[in-house]
């Protein structure tokens, strides 16, 4: 399977998590230092050559972001319509921008932060499990071994590089979050990677052990966020959020197609950059899966930044619409 060594330790840890009493955790430091490294390896994977291409395909690009907001919302809209849900919530949960962001927001804004977290990895998990099996079927059924398919960009480095990399992770790790980007310790070592590339300062990379620990260590961490508390509290709200969340995949997959068309990129690289699932755990499926990282990074990202800029706004506007018609109901 492409992403293996994610998509394993994600469906064991789930199992785990529903077995056992005693909520498991990944320690959040063990978490920056995965998000960190493959940040690296993505950085590795970056082809300036590929870069015309977005560049020539800005329009279509932004189209399929705004196609994933707007179907975000409406789906957020109809689930507080037909389910005890309020609206903040119904909309912070399924807008794909990064959960820990959007759990960050839920407690600011008075959502439900427990079906926020529920839904969000919900998603998450579904995405990252169907991209998985999306990717292993189209590279069989292109003819292109398993084999074939590379694991992650991760290689026999020479040990400068190797201590480089570690600096500009470290970095990269200290820099993102003063520059208050969102996914810092992802984005922070990647974007700082990619320059040290561009401008032939270093070719980042990894040992594959180091790659090979870090996506173990993500694929722990999202598994663990299940556990029985979390499914009790959702109880009768857990068919609506299987539908809203099958919904939104199924359209993503739509414009992910749509996309290829348009771009003429392979089909796998459009479904992937469309897909809503985390940046960092889809990256790492379309590492395994030689993928088209340039297309895929550019759109996750515009997705990212576009949602968690405009996330809040849209959330608060519908907080102060519902506080309104209260308000307007009271009077009347």
């Amino acid at each position: 399977m492409p992403g293996g060594w994610l998509l394993g330790p994600m469906l064991v840890a789930i199992l785990a998590g529903l077995c056992t009493p005693v909520p498991l955790r990944v320690p959040n430091r063990a978490v920056r230092v995965a998000q960190a490294a493959i940040g690296i390896i993505i950085a590795s994977t970056f082809d300036p050559s590929s870069l015309p291409t977005v560049e020539a395909n800005w329009l279509p690009i932004i189209l399929v972001v705004g196609a994933t907001l707007a179907v975000s919302v409406v789906s957020g809209i109809l689930l507080a319509r037909h389910t005890p849900m309020d609206k903040q919530t119904a909309t912070l949960g399924t807008l794909p921008g990064g959960a820990s962001g959007m759990i960050a927001m839920s407690i600011s804004l008075g959502a439900d932060t427990r079906i926020v977290s529920l839904m969000q990895y919900m998603r998450l998990v579904f995405a990252v499990g169907s991209a998985a099996l999306v990717a292993r079927f189209m590279i069989t059924a292109n003819g292109v071994p398993h084999s074939a398919a590379l694991l992650g960009a991760a290689t026999r480095q020479p040990l400068s590089a190797t201590l480089a990399s570690a600096a500009i992770a470290l970095a990269g790790a200290w820099i993102g979050p003063r520059l208050r980007l969102p996914a810092a310790a992802l984005l922070g070592p990647m974007l700082l990677a990619i320059a040290a590339r561009a401008t032939g300062i270093v070719h980042p990379g990894w040992p594959i052990g180091i790659a090979h620990a870090a996506y173990l260590t993500m694929g722990l961490y999202v598994g663990l966020l299940f556990d029985r508390t979390s499914l009790k509290q959702a109880g009768q709200l857990m068919p609506a959020i299987l539908v809203s969340t099958a919904a939104l995949i199924a359209v993503c997959a739509g414009t992910g197609k749509i996309l290829s068309i348009v771009t003429g990129c392979d089909p796998l690289s459009g479904y992937l950059a469309t897909t809503p699932g985390g940046l960092d755990s889809i990256a790492v499926v379309a590492l395994g899966s030689g993928s088209n990282m340039s297309l895929i990074l550019a759109v996750q990202m515009m997705r990212l930044l576009t949602i968690v800029i405009f996330g809040p706004l849209m959330a608060r506007w519908i907080l102060d619409r519902a506080a309104k018609n209260a308000a307007d109901q009271i009077v009347l």
